[in-house]
């Protein structure tokens, strides 16, 4: 009989996890597999539907059944009158003004702050207005400074008034020559045109009308036999003034 020798286990084959797993099994306990049922569920069987009870009210799930209407309970004493009275008009860091105070009113406010804001649009408005003013007229050099509307209010407004007169004025009078440097150069291509024979009826036989043609097929007066015409001057009423003003 050969001699047995034990062989040292760490030389022995290791089993793999699928082995072990199979030989953990005890050989009393069966594997139930389930397979998928053949057998049609009967259509005539009656099931009732779940309907849900109908609450009593409208009841969102974002809103609690009942409101609150304590406020939470912080440990501590309950605060008298006087202390709820004095947190009231107490000024907290970071925090609104407290009621009955002039920051709390000039905060909330209304009317102060459409004053301010109309007050700064009129006053950008009125700089860029007299920035433009000073940049394009020639008159800008006889503006009253800004020192005389403190000393002298009326002379310096009259002042103002009377500037801005003159710049209208002159305004006027650039756009009048302007239109009668056209209406000439359109009367010297109407003459141009007949001395050469080129003026036809069409389009392009424009011209400038004539003051028969701008008065129209109207009367002129003093043609009705009998009758002469007459100029009808009305007497200016006297200007009232306040102030020597208005």
């Amino acid at each position: 009989m050969p001699p047995t020798t034990s062989i040292p286990r760490f030389l022995l084959p290791q089993r793999s996890a699928m082995w072990r797993t199979r030989l953990s099994i005890p050989a009393s306990t069966s594997l139930t597999i389930r397979n998928a049922s053949n057998q049609k569920k009967n259509s005539n069987s009656k099931s009732k539907p779940f309907v849900l009870e109908k609450p009593s009210k409208f009841t969102p799930p974002s809103h609690p059944a009942r409101l609150r209407k304590q406020g939470p309970r912080y440990p501590g004493p309950q605060l008298s009158d006087e202390e709820i009275a004095r947190q009231t008009t107490k000024k907290y860091p970071n925090m609104m003004p407290p009621e009955g105070s002039f920051m709390h009113w000039f905060m909330n406010n209304k009317t102060i702050h459409m004053w301010i804001t109309l007050g700064t649009l009129f006053t950008l408005a009125g700089t860029v207005w007299i920035t433009n003013f000073k940049r394009n007229s020639p008159f800008a050099d006889m503006l009253p400074s800004w020192t005389q509307l403190f000393i002298h209010p009326i002379a310096c407004v009259r002042t103002f008034m009377e500037v801005l007169k003159l710049d209208s004025e002159r305004s006027t009078a650039e756009t009048m020559e302007r239109r009668k440097r056209k209406v000439e150069d359109v009367q010297k291509r109407a003459a141009y045109r007949k001395a050469h024979g080129m003026e036809t009826d069409d389009f392009g036989g424009w011209t400038a009308k004539s003051d028969g043609q701008l008065l129209g097929p109207g009367m002129p007066i003093g043609d009705v036999e009998g009758e002469q015409p007459t100029e009808q001057v009305r007497p200016k009423k006297p200007l009232k003034k306040w102030l020597g003003i208005w």
